[in-house]
């Protein structure tokens, strides 16, 4: 892995990512997911919900957005949580993000419509989002989204 370098433009080490995810009072798994891949957490994760990697770097240094947090990558498009508390859903060959989400139930929804589109069963699609949400918010992210 890459040694201890500043967020402006390079990538960061796995325990700096893992400090930015926490800060942003977000679960466990999401760090795991930002350092170690989705499938760690639930193998059919293993596609949709990557490590960060390059590509979500590069959006940082392009956007100079120092308070993008990279979360998941899925190919070229990145998850970030930002320092208002949205989340953006930005492809690192684009400008400018593609999806806002006002909060983090919002984002875990719409990855788990990806996952209901993919065809993945109910009783996955269940566990996967209370890996990621509080109980309380697990039925409406089931809801898939309409698109």
């Amino acid at each position: 892995m890459v040694g201890r370098r500043s967020l402006a433009g390079m990538q960061p080490t796995v325990e700096d990512l893992a400090e930015r995810v926490r800060a942003r009072g977000l679960p466990e798994a999401v760090v795991t997911i930002a350092t170690r891949g989705g499938e760690v957490v639930h193998p059919d994760l293993e596609y949709r919900a990557q490590a960060v990697g390059g590509p979500s770097w590069s959006v940082i240094g392009h956007s100079a957005r120092a308070d993008l947090v990279p979360l998941w990558t899925c190919g070229t498009t990145t998850l970030f949580s930002t320092g208002d508390g949205t989340f953006l859903e930005w492809d690192a060959e684009e400008d400018e993000p593609s999806r806002t989400f006002p909060d983090f139930p919002a984002t875990v929804r719409s990855l788990l419509t990806d996952l209901y589109e993919d065809e993945l069963d109910d009783d996955a699609l269940r566990t996967i989002g209370e890996l990621l949400l509080a109980p309380h918010q697990v039925n409406a992210a089931l809801r898939p989204e309409d698109r």
